[in-house]
């Protein structure tokens, strides 16, 4: 079985024992809404069918155009598979990823209390990790993930100062906004790009942590180097350094490779500091 396979039967288990039990993740406040119009628009599963128009003989679609389109299109699904599944996650099996709970453990572990007060969870999905981080004493807490839906969930848990729809490696968080990200889950096969190591040190301060998770068969296959070399890269370059890895646990008998990395203060980054300080 491949990265991907797993990943898409992590998915599976949790939607066929909701259809088992005959329920529809379907959430009964605001969230329903947000869902029947997410279902109105959720991509086909077949091909469209390409309509022929005059600008269509004018003007092929680049590669890039292509890629651009597809990606738009898993974004939308994946979009559509959260908000369905939000409401009754946990109680069909989605509390078997332990991701969340290991990634913000060694996050704290690395993490002083001097450096708990802006905290991104990303990907932060039902919110999980978001307990745990503000039982710790992070003061300030977003939550930022794909799903409208899950986000509702988060933010019954009463712990995040704000929460923020949006995909990855796209946010609208400024510069060195966060002491620290953690993102676990989500780093997977049709899910975040590699892009996003490179966000998430965008966000987070000289000095503070970026913790996340990548499943261990997806993180060394073929098909997961992508994330393999942003990673390797990003700390060849000095823009961070790796403080933890270790392989855990991820789902059942499925493993992920867990990660800490600190945020460096490089040249182009202290140039953009001083700029700053001198405008003001």
């Amino acid at each position: 079985m491949n990265a991907q396979e797993v990943v898409l039967l992590l998915l599976l288990v949790v939607v066929g024992k909701e259809e088992e039990t005959g329920e529809r993740s379907l959430c009964t406040t605001t969230s329903t809404t947000t869902t029947e119009r997410e279902e109105a628009k959720a991509p086909p599963l077949q091909k469209p069918v390409a309509t022929t128009t005059a600008s269509s003989y004018s003007s092929s679609p680049t590669e890039s155009d292509l890629k651009e389109r597809k990606r738009g299109e898993q974004e939308a699904a994946l979009k559509h598979l959260y908000d369905r599944l939000a409401c009754s996650y946990h109680k069909a099996g989605g509390d078997r990823i332990v991701a969340a709970a290991h990634c913000t453990e060694v996050l704290l572990h690395h993490l002083p209390v001097s450096r708990r007060g802006r905290v991104l969870d990303a990907g932060a999905g039902t919110g999980e990790a978001g307990s745990m981080l503000k039982n710790a004493g992070v003061r300030h807490l977003t939550a930022f993930d794909l799903s409208d839906n899950m986000l509702d969930q988060a933010r019954k848990r009463g712990v995040y100062d704000e929460a923020v729809q949006g995909c990855l490696p796209n946010s609208p968080f400024a510069e060195a906004q966060f002491d620290a990200v953690v993102c676990a889950g989500c780093l997977a096969p049709s899910h975040a790009s590699p892009a996003s190591y490179a966000e998430f040190c965008r966000v987070v301060r000289p000095g503070g942590l970026v913790a996340f998770s990548v499943p261990r068969a997806y993180y060394e296959s073929a098909e997961g180097q992508g994330h393999v070399f942003a990673i390797e890269t990003l700390e060849r370059v000095g823009t961070w350094e790796r403080v933890f890895v270790e392989a855990r646990s991820y789902f059942d008998d499925v493993e992920a490779m867990y990660f800490v990395f600190r945020r460096q203060e490089t040249v182009p980054y202290r140039r953009r500091r001083r700029e700053r300080e001198e405008e003001e």
